[in-house]
């Protein structure tokens, strides 16, 4: 039986490597009598020069090492090239007070290729996953319906297996009280439907006219009394591999802590997956921006 191992590929989809390697001491918990010998946390990254995996012992009781070396060969493989890069360990110390192995390593995997994730004991107990890199595919806007009170705006992803999560940045400026300059600032916002279109194909819906109320209320303004002018927006989406799925096709986060959801180490525990963070950016016209509720001076 699977145990509950997963809650920092949950947690941490799109927080950066190290971030994600660093959050799962409390989705641990105890595994008696088994053979296994490692468990893995994390994610391959396509578009970083630096990938992070969180490395377990398993012995008898899965625990946090305390501080000294794993007794371990981590090594992952091209399996295209057969080029293998030896990772090192480290010692991360995390708030509870526990020290956890992250085991990192300097390259970039490629796009659209198949990577085996190894760890090996001096006992030749082994832990692996496979696993393949998603596609670097192409974004476009398609519309932006616009009405008072109300826009639409629908982007799509082509060429890529997943879209897990998004979010959207507003590039605003806000007037100083005198109105003799403005300050810019960047908000960032959980926002945005996701749906699936067609094979590798996904359809992103933004609402600046909604998220707007959110923009006023992290700067601590008032509609109708401090004025926003709004830049850009950026628009960012997690693109995942295949295998980052829900057996129910949605993001759920009590789903997904449960045993068994997400595991694929052969001769261990865990979940390693692999994806980027992809952005695009794009400007809304005058009128646009006032039918979301953005002021123009």
């Amino acid at each position: 039986m699977r145990y509950r191992l997963y809650l920092a590929a949950v947690v941490c989809w799109g927080a950066s490597i190290a971030m994600l390697a660093s959050g799962c001491d409390e989705a641990v918990s105890p595994i008696l009598g088994t053979e296994e010998a490692f468990s893995f946390y994390g994610y391959f990254n396509p578009r970083a020069d630096t990938q992070a995996i969180r490395v377990y012992a398993i012995d008898g009781i899965l625990k946090p090492e305390q501080g000294q070396k794993l007794d371990a060969l981590v090594t992952s493989r091209n399996k295209s090239t057969g080029q293998t890069v030896v990772w090192r360990d480290s010692t991360v110390a995390f708030s509870n007070g526990t020290v956890g192995h992250v085991f990192y390593a300097l390259f970039r995997p490629e796009h659209g290729v198949e990577y085996t994730f190894q760890a090996q004991g001096s006992d030749g107990r082994t832990a692996y996953a496979d696993l393949i890199m998603p596609a670097d595919g192409a974004t476009e806007l398609v519309s932006i319906l616009s009405a008072r009170s109300s826009v639409i705006v629908e982007l799509h992803w082509f060429g890529v297996p997943r879209v897990l999560r998004t979010a959207a940045t507003y590039t605003v400026r806000v007037p100083f009280p005198d109105g003799s300059d403005t300050t810019t600032v960047r908000v960032r916002i959980p926002s945005g439907q996701v749906q699936q279109i067609g094979m590798d194909a996904w359809k992103v819906i933004i609402l600046p006219s909604s998220d707007i109320g959110a923009i006023y209320t992290i700067l601590g303004l008032r509609p109708g009394i401090n004025p926003i002018l709004l830049d850009n927006i950026e628009v960012s989406a997690f693109v995942a591999s295949k295998n980052w799925e829900s057996p129910t096709g949605d993001f759920d986060s009590e789903l997904l802590v449960q045993p068994g959801v997400f595991d694929n180490v052969e001769g261990g525990f865990g979940f390693i997956g692999s994806g980027y963070n992809d952005k695009f950016t794009f400007e809304l016209t005058d009128k646009q921006k006032q039918d979301a509720g953005f002021s123009l001076k």
